[in-house]
């Protein structure tokens, strides 16, 4: 089996993905592997560098804050993709190589079916602005990602996550007497993703 990068974020939290993504510049820079990198290593640097600033912005809970940081997110995700891409064509194959881009190499695993996630329990916290939730144990589940927003249930809610290996996750900061809906994806091997109902909950 050929050898070859992975290019799957949704594990990473906002800040392990900023982490990993500065990583990737620090292999790449002088790297003698990749004279020429396609995308170009400023583009993402600059994508890298507006995505801590998002990120730091994004803690307020400010919706459009969230919002922007998102789609910064998103967008650092396709050039980091892209990039990969550059680096196996040159690697052509050579682990060493592939591996001193700061890449991690995708781990060869038995496929499993991820079973339905059914619906969350969520209930107030021990503080103020605080909504547990919890789904049962889901078989064949790798991460959950746990997603808020505020208001109405609509189609363009914004929907905040956050990545998280336990199926009890904990979100703080909350407005107080704000209703809530949270739902949770559970994330399998490969690109398997399941979501949830998504539930209400009024914040106390």
């Amino acid at each position: 089996m050929k050898p070859t990068l992975s290019t799957d974020f949704v594990p990473y939290n906002d800040p392990d993905f900023l982490a990993f993504a500065r990583s990737v510049m620090f292999n790449m820079r002088n790297n003698p592997h990749f004279p020429d990198p396609v995308p170009p290593l400023d583009t993402i640097g600059e994508l890298v560098i507006e995505f801590a600033v998002s990120l730091s912005d994004a803690s307020t809970k400010n919706r459009v804050d969230i919002a922007v940081k998102n789609t910064l997110r998103k967008q650092l995700e396709h050039q980091l993709g892209r990039l990969a891409l550059y680096v196996m064509y040159v690697a052509d194959d050579i682990e060493a190589i592939l591996v001193s881009s700061g890449y991690n190499l995708t781990k060869k695993r038995a496929g499993s079916s991820v079973g339905e996630p059914g619906s969350p329990t969520l209930t107030s916290g021990i503080n103020s602005g605080e909504i547990v939730s919890v789904i049962r144990a889901v078989k064949g589940a790798k991460y959950y990602l746990f997603e808020i927003t505020s208001g109405d249930l609509k189609n363009e809610s914004i929907w905040e996550t956050h990545s998280c290996s336990r199926r009890k996750y904990t979100f703080t900061n909350l407005t107080p007497g704000q209703k809530y809906w949270v739902r949770i994806a559970v994330l399998g091997t490969g690109k398997q993703k399941l979501y949830s109902n998504p539930i209400s909950l009024w914040a106390q």
